[in-house]
């Protein structure tokens, strides 16, 4: 029970770091990042690739780490999607409405999937 948790909380963990760092990365290298105000389109975009490659990563994570555990999955997936809704509704007038509702839509499966690739991989 306790490597599920943990599974799951280090799983979220992974891609909260993997995203303010990337975020640092773009902060330096887009153009009007710096500026205060709404953030460029080109921010949003790459943001939603990446996340989601991120959330890919992160369920890889929590599958190696429960020991392909469903349940640390699925509580990793119940743990982002409610942080998404807290980030959603904190966001509501700042971020455009289709980057929050992309990564509610896509977190799920990426994480599902980036599990399934542990699993598929035998290792």
């Amino acid at each position: 029970m306790l490597r599920t948790i943990l599974a799951a909380l280090l799983g979220y963990a992974f891609i909260g770091v993997l995203i303010y760092g990337t975020d640092q990365i773009y902060a330096q290298v887009i153009p009007g990042m710096s500026s205060t105000g709404r953030l460029p389109d080109l921010y949003y975009v790459l943001a939603m690739l990446t996340d989601t490659i991120y959330s890919l990563a992160g369920g890889w994570l929590c599958a190696v780490i429960s020991r392909r555990d469903v349940q640390a999955t699925v509580g990793l997936i119940i743990l982002g999607e409610i942080m998404g809704v807290a980030a959603t509704v904190y966001l509501w007038g700042k971020a455009p409405h289709y980057y929050s509702f992309f990564l509610l839509i896509t977190y799920p499966p990426a994480v599902w999937y980036g599990a399934k690739l542990r699993k598929s991989a035998g290792a």
